[in-house]
């Protein structure tokens, strides 16, 4: 390279530079607090505190993780693509963390109910029966009952508190047990028959669900082995011919082939995910 090809490099490598430290890193910051400031407001919503800053620190670390193990792997292309992957699957993780941590809550609903009608038996009112009841509670619905009660103790009615305890877990075993409870403490109905007949109805709900998740065991075994036969035997189809891949991506026939297979899959996992959706 010639002076002048070098001063030329240089100058535009400058130039490069200097718009990324300007201009592109500090709208990367700023979309980067964005993100980890949602993620946090996100957990905080479940009971995890976990600062913004926390978030963003185990984004960027988790970005250099898949970045340089795709360095490894593959180039330097894909790693700078792989660097942005654990910002855009958080969200994925924790809305997997939150439904997986509501399925729990909502199976524990019959043991907050047997607490509260002992509670009641005993001749305290509904609210002494909810505070008593809280620290007996598991973990998960426990803190969803204390959320319950500060909101009761800083002057918010208890039935209006159900009523935002019901829009924060939707569901239709939280109907079963809010709309009864609010009708009941209106009118001043027999409570411990109703939270009874409400446990009783939860736990028959819960058991039909059981029943139906062993069911159908074996078809989402099925559906696992069927995601899973096809890269495995390309596996093994190019250990046995180390052409067979490359034809497969790099020629417009295996891309072909390739294409189809791929929407087969998500067709049998559609056809099979709707089959499992029958409900209790």
């Amino acid at each position: 390279m010639t002076k002048i090809e070098i001063a030329s490099f240089a100058l535009g490598t400058g130039l490069v530079m200097r718009y990324l430290f300007r201009v592109a890193l500090p709208s990367a910051t700023r979309r980067l607090e964005s993100r980890s400031s949602l993620l946090s407001d996100t957990l905080r919503d479940e009971f995890v505190q976990m600062p913004a800053s926390r978030v963003a620190f185990l984004l960027i670390l988790t970005g250099f993780i898949s970045a340089c193990f795709a360095v490894v792997t593959t180039g330097l292309l894909i790693a700078s693509a792989a660097g942005i992957i654990p910002v855009l699957l958080a969200g994925t993780v924790i809305r997997w963390y939150r439904t997986r941590r509501r399925k729990k809550i909502l199976s524990r609903l019959p043991v907050l109910l047997d607490l509260l009608v002992g509670h009641l038996k005993a001749g305290h009112s509904f609210s002494e029966s909810l505070a008593e009841t809280i620290p007996l509670l598991p973990s998960g619905i426990r803190e969803e009952m204390s959320w319950v009660m500060q909101k009761h103790r800083l002057g918010t009615p208890l039935i209006e508190t159900f009523l935002l305890f019901e829009k924060r877990m939707p569901s239709e075993d939280v109907s079963l047990f809010v709309r009864p409870l609010q009708a009941a403490l209106s009118s001043g109905g027999n409570l411990v028959d109703l939270l009874e007949q409400t446990r009783d109805i939860l736990r028959r709900r819960n058991r039909s669900a059981e029943k139906l998740k062993s069911m159908t065991a074996q078809a989402r075994l099925q559906a696992m082995v069927l995601t899973l036969i096809t890269p495995f035997f390309t596996l093994i189809l190019s250990r046995i011919d180390p052409s067979f891949f490359p034809n497969l991506v790099g020629t417009p026939q295996g891309k072909t082939i390739l294409a189809i297979s791929v929407i087969l899959q998500i067709l049998g996992w559609i056809t099979i995910r709707k089959i499992l959706s029958v409900r209790p």
